[in-house]
């Protein structure tokens, strides 16, 4: 069946950038001339996606607004002879169907805010995106993932090797290589420590879902913070008829949630802009660092 469907939540307090998301949501911080929230659409778009579910808590009324038409902004445009922008600011969700979700009574972690689609998804698979993290590839990530789901038939989720002082930081998987990059997942935790794995594939941003997640998330008890952790729902599918995969996907991932990765996200950003690379590049090479 074709992935039609995404969920992308966007609920959080984004404590690492108060006291910005204080007042915005983080999902609507601007890596250059648009929202993160923008750029994880686009690729949600480009790989085929035509229904979107997010998951919002405060502030949702920024990110609801960021989307509807705004013909006062339309007129404006107009009148000031400055109707070139008017495609930067009309259909920008691409006319995918979208669907807002609050999630209320607090953080109780992405295993709820994922439950909260289940009426929409229905029973189908269906990509997750999550909100803070933004890619670069020669083919949009989530297609990647897809690619390897419409392959194998059950979930994939997206993973990248990380050294393994790290491991402690992620989620894990463990499993058996089936290919390059491509492995049968055997064991899925969350944040192990090094010695509670055999594996330094950390758990990623995309990943594409088996409905069967909701039934196995209706049965997860909270965890660490009164958090329903999505890694024990992912675990507890590992058995079941289509299982779960890891791919280590070949695109470059940016935590725009993290300081460092949301400069790294506009950097790269910056470089892949043609009016802006060389005068950038000037720039750079101008500092005495």
């Amino acid at each position: 069946m074709k992935v039609r469907k995404a969920v992308i939540p966007i609920a959080g307090f984004a404590t690492r950038f108060l006291p910005a998301c204080k007042a915005v949501p983080k999902c609507m911080l601007t890596i250059l001339d648009k929202p993160i929230i923008q750029y994880i659409v686009d690729e949600a778009v480009q790989s085929g996606i035509e229904e979107i579910v997010m998951i919002i808590g405060r502030k949702k009324e920024v990110i609801q607004d960021y989307f509807m038409e705004d013909d006062e902004l339309r007129n404006f445009l107009i009148e000031r002879d400055k109707e070139k922008f008017i495609p930067q600011v009309t259909n920008l969700a691409h006319g995918t169907k979208l669907h807002f979700i609050e999630q209320t009574g607090g953080a109780k972690g992405l295993g709820h805010a994922i439950y909260q689609a289940k009426d929409i998804i229905g029973n189908e698979p269906f990509a997750i995106l999550y909100g803070d993290v933004v890619f670069h590839g020669e083919k949009p990530c989530l297609k990647e993932i897809i690619e390897k789901h419409e392959l194998c038939g059950g979930s994939v989720i997206g993973v990248e090797k990380v050294d393994w002082k790290d491991v402690p930081k992620y989620g894990n998987v463990s499993g058996v290589q089936i290919e390059e990059g491509f492995y049968k997942a055997e064991k899925l935790q969350e944040k192990p420590q090094i010695e509670e794995t055999k594996s330094n594939l950390a758990i990623s941003d995309r990943h594409v879902l088996m409905p069967d997640i909701f039934k196995f998330l209706e049965n997860t008890k909270p965890g660490k913070g009164g958090e329903i952790q999505v890694t024990d729902a992912y675990n507890a599918m590992v058995n079941t008829k289509e299982g779960v995969y890891a791919y280590d996907y070949k695109s470059t991932r940016f935590d725009s949630g993290d300081k460092l990765g949301f400069v790294m996200a506009a950097v790269d950003e910056t470089l892949n802009r043609p009016e802006l690379r060389e005068p950038f590049i000037k720039f750079l090479k101008s500092l005495d660092i």
